[in-house]
């Protein structure tokens, strides 16, 4: 399996949120997932349960904020 396989991503995405929540950016910077909405998008339809509350953050230091996604995992596929 390609370490950029749709697949590949979905199980980086759930391993991270097994542990917690993720942010848009955090899935891109740290997991190397570019469309984490989509990755979602593909896990809820898998059967996970996850939340999305969007919040403020900037991407970087002295940076205008943006409205990003923030995911939660409340209950596994089954």
């Amino acid at each position: 399996m390609t370490r950029h396989s749709s697949i590949e991503q979905e199980r980086k995405m759930i391993e991270a949120l097994r542990n917690g929540s993720v942010s848009t950016i955090e899935a891109a910077k740290d997991l190397d997932i570019v469309q984490p909405p989509s990755t979602i998008r593909r896990l809820r339809k898998k059967g996970f349960e996850i939340r999305t509350y969007w919040t403020l953050r900037s991407t970087e230091p002295g940076r205008s904020p943006h409205r990003v996604a923030n995911y939660i995992l409340m209950r596994e596929a089954y």
